[in-house]
Protein backbone atom coordinates (compact mmCIF):
# COMPACT_ATOMS: atom_id res chain seq x y z
CA UNK A 1 0.00 0.00 0.00
CA UNK A 2 1.04 3.71 -0.29
CA UNK A 3 0.34 5.43 2.90
CA UNK A 4 1.31 8.89 3.81
CA UNK A 5 1.77 10.22 7.59
CA UNK A 6 0.37 13.98 7.97
CA UNK A 7 1.64 16.33 10.62
CA UNK A 8 -0.69 19.51 10.72
CA UNK A 9 -0.04 22.86 10.82
CA UNK A 10 -1.53 25.11 13.82
CA UNK A 11 -1.33 28.28 14.83
CA UNK A 12 2.15 29.19 16.08
CA UNK A 13 2.73 32.22 18.53
CA UNK A 14 3.41 35.02 16.47
CA UNK A 15 6.59 35.77 18.14
CA UNK A 16 8.11 32.72 18.88
CA UNK A 17 11.75 31.64 17.44
CA UNK A 18 10.89 30.64 14.27
CA UNK A 19 12.10 27.31 13.48
CA UNK A 20 10.48 24.57 12.60
CA UNK A 21 11.70 21.06 14.27
CA UNK A 22 11.06 17.45 12.40
CA UNK A 23 7.72 15.65 14.08
CA UNK A 24 8.65 13.15 15.83
CA UNK A 25 5.46 10.59 16.63
CA UNK A 26 4.69 10.25 12.73
CA UNK A 27 8.65 9.19 12.33
CA UNK A 28 7.60 6.71 15.32
CA UNK A 29 4.42 5.60 13.42
CA UNK A 30 6.42 5.23 10.14
CA UNK A 31 8.93 3.14 11.72
CA UNK A 32 6.30 1.10 12.97
CA UNK A 33 5.13 0.40 9.25
CA UNK A 34 5.81 -3.46 8.33
CA UNK A 35 7.98 -3.90 5.48
CA UNK A 36 6.67 -3.73 1.83
CA UNK A 37 4.69 -0.22 1.92
CA UNK A 38 5.77 2.48 0.21
CA UNK A 39 5.77 5.52 3.24
CA UNK A 40 5.86 8.69 3.26
CA UNK A 41 5.46 11.99 5.99
CA UNK A 42 3.87 15.01 5.12
CA UNK A 43 4.56 18.00 7.78
CA UNK A 44 2.15 20.70 6.90
CA UNK A 45 4.63 23.43 8.35
CA UNK A 46 7.05 22.51 5.92
CA UNK A 47 5.09 21.25 2.46
CA UNK A 48 1.58 21.65 1.63
CA UNK A 49 -0.88 18.48 1.59
CA UNK A 50 -1.14 17.01 -1.74
CA UNK A 51 -5.11 15.86 -1.82
CA UNK A 52 -5.24 14.11 -5.24
CA UNK A 53 -1.66 12.21 -4.71
CA UNK A 54 -2.81 8.28 -5.32
CA UNK A 55 -2.88 6.74 -1.52
CA UNK A 56 -4.24 3.56 0.10
CA UNK A 57 -4.42 4.82 3.49
CA UNK A 58 -3.14 7.99 5.36
CA UNK A 59 -2.60 8.75 8.88
CA UNK A 60 -2.86 11.78 10.29
CA UNK A 61 -1.15 12.92 13.86
CA UNK A 62 -2.04 15.52 16.31
CA UNK A 63 0.07 15.75 19.05
CA UNK A 64 -1.03 19.42 20.05
CA UNK A 65 -4.92 20.39 21.46
CA UNK A 66 -4.34 23.26 18.60
CA UNK A 67 -3.30 21.01 15.76
CA UNK A 68 -6.98 19.27 15.65
CA UNK A 69 -9.37 21.00 13.66
CA UNK A 70 -6.67 21.34 10.94
CA UNK A 71 -6.37 17.60 11.39
CA UNK A 72 -9.99 16.89 11.08
CA UNK A 73 -10.46 19.21 8.06
CA UNK A 74 -7.21 17.17 6.53
CA UNK A 75 -9.44 13.34 7.63
CA UNK A 76 -12.29 15.20 5.60
CA UNK A 77 -10.76 16.25 2.75
CA UNK A 78 -8.87 12.58 2.38
CA UNK A 79 -11.91 11.09 2.76
CA UNK A 80 -14.05 12.95 0.29
CA UNK A 81 -11.25 11.59 -2.14
CA UNK A 82 -12.38 8.29 -1.16
CA UNK A 83 -9.15 7.51 0.83
CA UNK A 84 -9.46 5.33 4.06
CA UNK A 85 -7.89 7.68 7.16
CA UNK A 86 -6.45 6.75 10.47
CA UNK A 87 -6.63 9.46 12.81
CA UNK A 88 -4.05 9.81 16.15
CA UNK A 89 -1.55 11.46 18.44
CA UNK A 90 -1.87 12.48 21.98
CA UNK A 91 -4.85 15.71 20.62
CA UNK A 92 -6.64 12.67 19.64
CA UNK A 93 -6.52 10.32 22.23
CA UNK A 94 -8.19 13.57 24.36
CA UNK A 95 -11.35 14.13 22.05
CA UNK A 96 -11.83 10.31 20.41
CA UNK A 97 -15.48 10.60 20.36
CA UNK A 98 -15.44 14.12 18.43
CA UNK A 99 -12.06 12.33 16.42
CA UNK A 100 -14.27 9.02 15.65
CA UNK A 101 -16.62 11.75 13.48
CA UNK A 102 -13.90 12.42 11.02
CA UNK A 103 -11.99 9.00 10.74
CA UNK A 104 -12.44 5.59 9.39
CA UNK A 105 -10.53 4.45 12.29
CA UNK A 106 -9.08 5.74 15.73
CA UNK A 107 -5.89 5.09 17.75
CA UNK A 108 -6.47 5.62 21.07
CA UNK A 109 -2.58 5.85 23.04
CA UNK A 110 0.66 5.17 21.94
CA UNK A 111 0.99 3.31 18.60
CA UNK A 112 3.73 0.34 19.45
CA UNK A 113 1.30 -2.61 19.46
CA UNK A 114 -1.12 -1.01 17.84
CA UNK A 115 0.05 0.29 14.00
CA UNK A 116 1.13 -3.03 12.57
CA UNK A 117 -2.71 -3.73 13.31
CA UNK A 118 -4.04 -0.85 11.51
CA UNK A 119 -1.85 -1.35 8.10
CA UNK A 120 -2.79 -5.35 8.52
CA UNK A 121 -6.68 -4.93 8.41
CA UNK A 122 -6.38 -1.75 5.88
CA UNK A 123 -4.87 -4.28 3.42
CA UNK A 124 -7.64 -6.75 4.14
CA UNK A 125 -10.61 -3.93 4.05
CA UNK A 126 -11.17 -4.67 7.18
CA UNK A 127 -10.61 -1.59 9.32
CA UNK A 128 -12.41 -1.17 12.71
CA UNK A 129 -13.16 1.92 13.74
CA UNK A 130 -11.05 2.10 17.32
CA UNK A 131 -7.97 0.60 18.15
CA UNK A 132 -6.99 0.76 21.85
CA UNK A 133 -3.20 -0.01 23.40
CA UNK A 134 -3.05 -2.50 25.70
CA UNK A 135 -0.83 -1.36 28.54
CA UNK A 136 2.15 0.86 27.73
CA UNK A 137 5.89 -0.26 25.91
CA UNK A 138 8.95 -0.63 27.72
CA UNK A 139 12.59 -0.36 27.08
CA UNK A 140 13.30 -1.98 24.16
CA UNK A 141 9.26 -2.28 22.87
CA UNK A 142 9.34 1.63 22.86
CA UNK A 143 10.62 2.62 18.84
CA UNK A 144 12.51 5.00 16.86
CA UNK A 145 11.61 7.23 14.26
CA UNK A 146 12.20 6.39 10.60
CA UNK A 147 14.71 9.70 10.31
CA UNK A 148 15.17 9.39 6.47
CA UNK A 149 11.40 10.16 5.60
CA UNK A 150 12.18 13.61 7.79
CA UNK A 151 14.55 15.38 5.38
CA UNK A 152 13.46 18.82 4.06
CA UNK A 153 15.08 22.37 4.05
CA UNK A 154 11.77 23.87 5.69
CA UNK A 155 13.97 22.01 8.88
CA UNK A 156 16.83 24.63 8.70
CA UNK A 157 17.02 28.35 10.30
CA UNK A 158 19.03 31.03 8.38
CA UNK A 159 20.58 28.23 6.12
CA UNK A 160 21.60 25.72 9.20
CA UNK A 161 19.88 22.69 10.18
CA UNK A 162 18.93 23.12 13.66
CA UNK A 163 18.00 20.35 15.70
CA UNK A 164 16.82 16.19 15.30
CA UNK A 165 14.21 15.77 18.07
CA UNK A 166 15.68 12.12 20.53
CA UNK A 167 12.91 10.91 22.71
CA UNK A 168 14.55 8.81 24.88
CA UNK A 169 11.97 7.91 27.42
CA UNK A 170 8.28 8.24 28.39
CA UNK A 171 5.99 8.86 30.89
CA UNK A 172 6.21 11.42 33.62
CA UNK A 173 5.81 11.16 37.73
CA UNK A 174 5.48 14.67 38.44
CA UNK A 175 2.20 14.67 37.55
CA UNK A 176 1.84 18.36 37.11
CA UNK A 177 -2.12 19.83 37.19
CA UNK A 178 -1.77 21.50 33.55
CA UNK A 179 -0.19 18.53 31.84
CA UNK A 180 -1.43 16.08 29.94
CA UNK A 181 1.09 13.73 29.67
CA UNK A 182 0.27 11.48 33.00
CA UNK A 183 -3.06 10.93 31.15
CA UNK A 184 -1.68 8.94 28.46
CA UNK A 185 1.82 7.90 29.21
CA UNK A 186 1.43 6.92 32.49
CA UNK A 187 3.28 8.68 35.68
CA UNK A 188 5.47 5.15 35.65
CA UNK A 189 9.35 6.45 34.62
CA UNK A 190 9.60 4.07 31.34
CA UNK A 191 13.21 4.60 29.68
CA UNK A 192 14.00 3.43 26.22
CA UNK A 193 16.58 0.89 25.89
CA UNK A 194 19.93 2.66 25.49
CA UNK A 195 21.44 0.56 22.84
CA UNK A 196 19.01 1.41 20.88
CA UNK A 197 19.20 5.13 21.74
CA UNK A 198 22.89 5.00 21.35
CA UNK A 199 22.20 3.57 17.78
CA UNK A 200 20.00 6.47 16.81
CA UNK A 201 22.30 9.23 18.32
CA UNK A 202 25.25 7.74 15.94
CA UNK A 203 22.98 7.74 12.74
CA UNK A 204 21.69 11.39 13.56
CA UNK A 205 23.28 13.29 10.48
CA UNK A 206 22.95 17.17 12.13
CA UNK A 207 25.35 17.89 14.47
CA UNK A 208 22.48 19.36 17.38
CA UNK A 209 19.81 17.52 19.12
CA UNK A 210 16.87 18.19 21.22
CA UNK A 211 16.31 16.25 23.99
CA UNK A 212 12.71 15.88 24.22
CA UNK A 213 11.94 13.78 27.15
CA UNK A 214 8.85 15.62 29.51
CA UNK A 215 11.16 15.85 32.24
CA UNK A 216 14.49 14.58 32.16
CA UNK A 217 15.26 15.39 36.06
CA UNK A 218 12.77 12.76 37.17
CA UNK A 219 15.42 10.04 37.09
CA UNK A 220 18.91 10.74 37.88
CA UNK A 221 20.58 7.62 36.67
CA UNK A 222 18.93 7.82 33.75
CA UNK A 223 20.25 11.47 33.02
CA UNK A 224 23.92 10.58 34.08
CA UNK A 225 23.77 7.85 31.36
CA UNK A 226 22.82 9.78 28.74
CA UNK A 227 25.37 12.54 29.66
CA UNK A 228 27.48 9.73 28.93
CA UNK A 229 26.11 8.90 25.30
CA UNK A 230 25.77 11.85 24.68
CA UNK A 231 29.21 13.11 25.17
CA UNK A 232 30.40 10.16 23.57
CA UNK A 233 27.99 11.56 20.55
CA UNK A 234 29.91 14.91 20.38
CA UNK A 235 26.93 16.23 19.45
CA UNK A 236 25.60 19.48 21.35
CA UNK A 237 21.99 19.44 22.85
CA UNK A 238 19.13 21.13 24.35
CA UNK A 239 16.45 19.73 26.89
CA UNK A 240 13.65 20.53 29.17
CA UNK A 241 15.19 20.49 32.77
CA UNK A 242 17.57 18.53 34.09
CA UNK A 243 18.39 18.21 37.69
CA UNK A 244 20.42 21.18 39.41
CA UNK A 245 22.19 19.32 41.52
CA UNK A 246 25.84 20.68 40.58
CA UNK A 247 27.72 17.84 39.60
CA UNK A 248 24.57 16.97 37.79
CA UNK A 249 25.16 20.62 35.77
CA UNK A 250 28.73 20.33 35.38
CA UNK A 251 28.06 16.61 33.79
CA UNK A 252 25.40 18.00 31.29
CA UNK A 253 27.72 20.63 30.39
CA UNK A 254 30.65 18.21 29.88
CA UNK A 255 28.46 16.23 27.86
CA UNK A 256 27.59 19.13 25.31
CA UNK A 257 24.48 20.82 26.46
CA UNK A 258 24.08 23.52 24.81
CA UNK A 259 20.85 25.80 26.34
CA UNK A 260 17.99 24.53 28.34
CA UNK A 261 13.88 25.21 28.59
CA UNK A 262 13.13 26.40 32.27
CA UNK A 263 9.51 27.10 33.28
CA UNK A 264 9.16 29.52 34.84
CA UNK A 265 5.91 30.83 37.41
CA UNK A 266 7.00 34.41 39.03
CA UNK A 267 9.96 36.03 40.68
CA UNK A 268 11.88 32.95 42.37
CA UNK A 269 15.28 32.93 44.31
CA UNK A 270 14.57 29.49 43.50
CA UNK A 271 14.74 30.14 39.46
CA UNK A 272 17.64 32.73 39.92
CA UNK A 273 19.73 30.31 41.61
CA UNK A 274 19.09 27.59 39.15
CA UNK A 275 20.06 30.10 36.08
CA UNK A 276 22.95 31.16 37.71
CA UNK A 277 23.88 27.48 38.03
CA UNK A 278 24.05 26.94 34.96
CA UNK A 279 25.69 30.20 33.51
CA UNK A 280 28.22 29.30 35.95
CA UNK A 281 28.97 26.18 33.77
CA UNK A 282 28.16 28.13 30.30
CA UNK A 283 24.65 26.10 29.28
CA UNK A 284 21.92 29.02 28.32
CA UNK A 285 18.53 29.45 29.16
CA UNK A 286 15.33 29.74 27.67
CA UNK A 287 13.17 30.87 30.01
CA UNK A 288 9.35 29.84 29.78
CA UNK A 289 6.88 32.16 31.72
CA UNK A 290 3.57 31.44 31.91
CA UNK A 291 0.71 33.37 32.59
CA UNK A 292 -2.59 33.53 34.14
CA UNK A 293 -2.31 31.29 37.29
CA UNK A 294 -4.84 32.31 39.67
CA UNK A 295 -2.09 34.13 41.86
CA UNK A 296 -1.47 36.46 38.49
CA UNK A 297 -3.01 39.85 38.25
CA UNK A 298 -2.28 42.38 36.23
CA UNK A 299 1.34 43.47 37.31
CA UNK A 300 2.71 39.77 36.84
CA UNK A 301 3.95 40.84 33.43
CA UNK A 302 6.54 43.75 34.11
CA UNK A 303 7.55 41.87 37.25
CA UNK A 304 8.15 38.64 35.00
CA UNK A 305 9.87 40.57 32.41
CA UNK A 306 12.33 42.59 34.61
CA UNK A 307 13.15 39.30 36.52
CA UNK A 308 14.36 37.95 33.02
CA UNK A 309 16.22 40.66 31.85
CA UNK A 310 17.97 41.01 35.31
CA UNK A 311 19.17 37.35 35.01
CA UNK A 312 20.23 37.86 31.43
CA UNK A 313 18.64 34.48 30.02
CA UNK A 314 19.48 34.07 26.80
CA UNK A 315 15.67 33.89 25.66
CA UNK A 316 12.05 33.84 26.44
CA UNK A 317 9.19 32.57 25.47
CA UNK A 318 6.09 33.95 26.95
CA UNK A 319 2.42 31.63 26.94
CA UNK A 320 -0.74 32.05 28.34
CA UNK A 321 -2.01 29.12 30.94
CA UNK A 322 -4.22 26.90 29.01
CA UNK A 323 -6.44 24.11 30.36
CA UNK A 324 -5.69 21.02 27.67
CA UNK A 325 -8.48 18.17 27.26
CA UNK A 326 -7.19 15.39 29.34
CA UNK A 327 -5.61 17.45 32.41
CA UNK A 328 -7.25 17.74 36.16
CA UNK A 329 -7.18 21.87 35.14
CA UNK A 330 -9.43 21.58 32.24
CA UNK A 331 -11.53 19.20 34.35
CA UNK A 332 -11.76 21.62 37.07
CA UNK A 333 -11.99 24.66 34.60
CA UNK A 334 -15.10 23.19 32.72
CA UNK A 335 -16.63 22.07 36.28
CA UNK A 336 -16.54 25.49 37.69
CA UNK A 337 -18.09 27.53 35.04
CA UNK A 338 -14.28 29.42 33.98
CA UNK A 339 -13.68 27.59 30.72
CA UNK A 340 -15.03 30.23 27.56
CA UNK A 341 -15.23 27.55 24.70
CA UNK A 342 -13.83 24.65 23.23
CA UNK A 343 -12.76 25.81 20.21
CA UNK A 344 -9.39 23.89 20.18
CA UNK A 345 -7.79 25.75 17.23
CA UNK A 346 -7.28 28.31 19.95
CA UNK A 347 -6.33 26.17 22.48
CA UNK A 348 -2.61 27.34 21.49
CA UNK A 349 -1.46 28.99 24.64
CA UNK A 350 -1.57 31.74 23.10
CA UNK A 351 -5.16 33.24 23.61
CA UNK A 352 -7.29 33.25 26.79
CA UNK A 353 -9.53 30.16 26.77
CA UNK A 354 -10.53 30.63 30.42
CA UNK A 355 -11.86 33.44 33.09
CA UNK A 356 -8.65 34.50 34.92
CA UNK A 357 -8.83 35.22 38.54
CA UNK A 358 -7.32 38.50 39.20
CA UNK A 359 -7.95 39.84 35.27
CA UNK A 360 -9.94 40.08 32.32
CA UNK A 361 -8.88 37.31 29.39
CA UNK A 362 -8.19 40.04 27.40
CA UNK A 363 -5.60 41.54 29.63
CA UNK A 364 -4.35 38.05 30.01
CA UNK A 365 -3.82 38.05 26.38
CA UNK A 366 -2.70 41.79 25.73
CA UNK A 367 -0.22 41.12 29.02
CA UNK A 368 1.44 38.73 27.25
CA UNK A 369 1.91 40.18 23.84
CA UNK A 370 3.37 42.91 25.86
CA UNK A 371 6.06 40.79 27.37
CA UNK A 372 7.50 39.24 24.03
CA UNK A 373 7.51 43.04 23.07
CA UNK A 374 9.36 44.36 25.91
CA UNK A 375 11.66 41.60 26.29
CA UNK A 376 12.64 41.84 23.06
CA UNK A 377 12.68 45.64 22.88
CA UNK A 378 16.94 46.43 23.03
CA UNK A 379 17.99 43.01 21.68
CA UNK A 380 15.81 41.66 19.04
CA UNK A 381 15.13 37.97 18.99
CA UNK A 382 16.95 37.14 15.60
CA UNK A 383 20.14 38.89 17.42
CA UNK A 384 19.71 36.43 20.58
CA UNK A 385 19.25 33.69 18.83
CA UNK A 386 22.17 34.73 16.52
CA UNK A 387 24.23 34.99 19.57
CA UNK A 388 23.35 31.85 20.94
CA UNK A 389 24.09 30.32 17.71
CA UNK A 390 27.70 31.40 17.16
CA UNK A 391 28.01 29.92 21.05
CA UNK A 392 28.13 26.31 19.65
CA UNK A 393 29.51 27.54 16.06
CA UNK A 394 31.93 29.54 16.38
CA UNK A 395 32.86 30.29 12.75
CA UNK A 396 29.11 30.41 11.49
CA UNK A 397 26.98 33.29 9.81
CA UNK A 398 23.72 33.54 8.38
CA UNK A 399 23.68 33.09 4.78
CA UNK A 400 23.66 36.40 2.57
CA UNK A 401 20.21 38.50 3.03
CA UNK A 402 18.89 36.75 6.05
Amino acid sequence: MRISLVFPKWERLPMQTPFVLPPLGVAVVAGLTPKGHEVSIIDENVAPVDFKEKLDLVGVGAMLTCQVPRAFAIADSFREAGVRVVLGGQAVTRLASEAGQHADAVVLGEAEGVWPSVVADAMRGRLKHVYRSQGLPEGPQIAGPARDLLVHPGYSYRGLRMMDLLETSRGCRFDCFFCQTPGLAGRAFRPRDLDAVAAELAGIPGERVFWVDNSPEQDEAHEREMFRLLKSSRKRWVSHSISSKPDIVKLAASSGCWYLYLPVWGVSDVFRQRVRLLRDHGIGVEATAIFGLDGHGPDVFKRMVDFLLELSVELAEFTVLTPFPGTRMFDDMKSSGRLIHEDWGRYNAGRAVFKPAKMTPEKLEAGCRWAWEEFYAEVPQRLRMARLLRGVLPAWSPEPGQ
